[in-house]
């Protein structure tokens, strides 16, 4: 039956009332086209009437709620009432039944429901026929106004309203309320981006829904798609329940008809989020520290895993999904999905559903890589079980350094001396490309240079010398390498090849005045040196240039946190007591009442805030003047060499922090008197 009312005879009597001159028009307009004398047409319409009105149930079964459904069909009821009524010749009951049906249609399309209207087309054409029907028989109806702007009605908020003010006492707001939930439970995959083609980016997004349907039914709390998804544990992807004020919320919202209170359904919601006070940001799982007792280590077990494998795409450059395994901390936090670990659950985890292409999307990291092997998912599994604790000292360190110096602290002296020679030719390489070193391995010692085959033999051999004097001022046990995992010494011929390796391996112009130095980080040590050149103003001892990087490298071996102007000063002074006749030493020394006395504070060589080399010449005198009072010095080098923390062993020692002491030192090596050098060799 409501086939039959599609066809051109219908879409006629649709505009009956649109004539321009009367209202009667259209109708004499089709009574001359038909054919049909009055009385045969009004019959035709009356037959109309009835049949649209007994052809309704079969369209208002998809309303979105069982409450809409029922409105829609008792709708239904009262037109086939109205029909009736008009058939049996009862026009006046008839257009009472009408009004009703308009009123009732007028309230449910102000839900404004892209559904419900959608249910309403047709009942909203039938009832203008009927609008026709009853006027031809002399009765004043309600004017019926079109279906776009009854709908429109619930789109458009009250001007009068303040913009983010609830639509009403006690009702959830959207802007206030709704946004921010969306924003921190939601927003990486259905705000930012549209994951699943389903964007939340503003309300009228939210309300469209993603290509397969709607997810919120307005009216309908417990039966909307998204609140399914969210009970079921579907969403957030990551595992990570919402709070179930939270939840209760959003029902309570879709229930009330999910209004929007806003200014432009169009708009942004981030934007919107800052009308109304934010719900809390999910905040990271907190750093747990392990206690030794659990079966899987972070550092050895789980760092070096996800520095191999997910560095590339999640690392410090735009991270995939904005989720970054950089740090431990940004581990924890998780990126657009949410939170990727919850402690204690490896099954609900979203980094365990991905590494086993488990997760909803279907996806398996790593990306584009071999999968990880089951026994190595096992242990992120186990971890993650036993609490997902951190076994490292800092959880803001790069996961990679982490992983590159837990596995030099588990090395044995003879690994991490092939680790460091890989290292060392990498160096090379990078700083004089294309130019191969001379190269002879030592004891204490890999020794690179590009100095030539013999004097590099000399050198090293010279090197090798020093390592046991070194080992005597410290007392080092002689039953242990000096430095575990050998010193690489760097040997160049010229000021050029030095300033290059700083360049291009510590991305940094070294100091002018130096002709070498040193760095220790666990992972690697090195020396680098410039060989001197006699009868210039570069003749210098090149043993007093190892001695200084040798025992500056040892010293920063040490215990926790020693702090480089301590390593540094400890090098010079070292140097100066096994090369006294070292032309460098004379200058330290002519230079210490200077740059002691412009210090702007006693302590200022300890933070950095001078320049280099006269850092290390003040650094030289404070530790020459610690160094004096041996008994002390060594009680420090022995708490560092068992593993102390340098602030708290250097206070027991000494009484007080080393900015402290510094207000002893400083006064009397800004008034000393340089002591007497040999003269420097002459200049070429």
């Amino acid at each position: 039956m409501v086939a039959s009312l599609s066809g051109p005879k219908v879409s006629a009597i649709g505009t009956v009332i649109r004539g321009k001159n009367s209202k009667f028009a259209g109708i004499d307009n089709y009574q001359r086209e038909m054919g049909m004398s009055k009385s045969r047409w009004l019959n035709r319409l009356v037959g109309c009437f009835v049949s649209l009105v007994l052809g309704l149930p079969c369209v208002v079964w998809a309303a979105p709620t069982a409450e809409q459904r029922e409105e829609l069909a008792a709708i239904a009821t009262l037109m086939t009432k109205a029909g009736n009524l008009f058939q049996n010749g009862k026009h006046k009951e008839a257009a009472d039944a009408v009004k009703e049906v308009q009123s009732r249609l007028e309230k449910i399309a102000a839900v404004g429901d892209d559904q419900i209207t959608n249910q309403l087309v047709p009942i909203h054409k039938r009832l203008t026929n009927a609008h026709a029907l009853l006027e031809l028989e002399g009765l004043t109806l309600p004017e019926l106004k079109p279906l776009a702007a009854l709908a429109a009605v619930a789109a458009k908020p009250d001007p009068n309203a303040p913009a983010g003010a609830p639509g009403g006492a006690g009702e959830v707001s959207f802007t206030k309320q709704v946004v921010p939930i969306l924003n921190s439970r939601c927003g990486g995959c259905h705000v930012r981006k549209a994951s699943g083609m389903f964007s939340m980016a503003s309300y009228a997004a939210l309300m469209k829904g993603p290509p397969a349907g709607l997810v919120i039914f307005k009216g309908d709390g417990k039966g909307s798609v998204l609140m399914e998804k969210i009970d079921d544990g579907e969403m957030p992807p990551s595992g990570q329940k919402i709070p179930a004020a939270e939840i209760e919320m959003l029902r309570k919202w879709i229930t009330e008809g999910a209004k929007f209170d806003g200014a432009d359904p169009m708009g942004d919601i981030t934007a919107l989020a800052t009308a109304g006070t934010p719900a809390a940001t999910p905040a990271a799982p907190i750093v747990q520290q392990a206690t030794g007792k659990e079966t899987i280590s972070f550092a050895k077990d789980i760092a070096p895993v996800l520095a191999a494998n997910c560095n590339g795409c999640h690392g410090t450059n735009r991270p995939r999904e904005n989720f970054s395994v950089n740090t431990f901390e940004s581990l924890l936090k998780g990126g657009d999905a949410g939170v990727n670990i919850l402690p204690g659950k490896p099954g609900d985890s979203l980094l365990i559903k991905k590494l086993k292409g488990t997760a909803a999307d279907g996806g398996r990291m790593p990306l584009n890589q071999p999968a990880l092997a089951d026994t190595v998912i096992a242990k992120f599994e186990k971890w993650i079980e036993e609490g997902a604790k951190f076994d490292g000292p800092d959880a803001k360190q790069p996961v990679a350094e982490l992983a590159a110096i837990t596995k030099a602290i588990n090395s044995t002296h003879e690994q991490l001396s092939q680790d460091r020679a890989v290292v060392a030719l990498q160096n090379w390489a990078l700083t004089l490309p294309g130019e191969e070193p001379a190269r002879i391995e030592t004891t204490n010692y890999l020794v690179l240079g590009n100095v030539g085959p013999n004097t590099l033999t000399e050198i090293g051999e010279q090197a090798e010398a020093l390592a046991p004097k070194v080992a005597e001022v410290f007392k080092a046990p002689a039953d242990q390498p000096l430095v575990k995992g050998r010193l690489t010494l760097f040997v160049f011929r010229d000021r050029y090849s030095y300033s290059e390796f700083g360049k291009m391996v510590e991305r940094r112009s070294l100091p002018q005045p130096w002709r070498g130095h040193f760095k220790f980080s666990t992972v690697d040590a090195y020396a680098g040196v410039v060989v001197p050149k006699a009868g210039t103003t570069q003749d210098y001892s090149v043993q007093g240039l190892i001695t200084q990087q040798l025992a500056g490298t040892y010293m920063a071996s040490l215990g926790k946190g020693v702090p480089y102007w301590f390593a540094a000063g400890t090098g010079r002074v070292v140097s100066a007591r096994l090369s006294p006749g070292d032309a460098r030493v004379g200058a330290w020394d002519e230079a210490v009442p200077g740059v002691v006395s412009s210090m702007p504070a006693s302590d200022a060589f300890l933070n950095g805030n001078m320049e280099q080399e006269a850092a290390d010449i003040a650094a030289y005198s404070f530790v020459r003047t610690l160094m004096a009072d041996s008994r002390r010095f060594q009680m420090l080098v022995d708490a560092l060499r068992k593993g102390g923390d340098f602030t708290k062993s250097f206070s027991d020692v000494y009484g007080g922090s080393p900015a402290q002491v510094t207000a002893a030192w400083a006064p009397k090596a800004a008034s000393s008197k340089p002591k007497t050098t040999r003269p420097l060799p002459p200049k070429k």
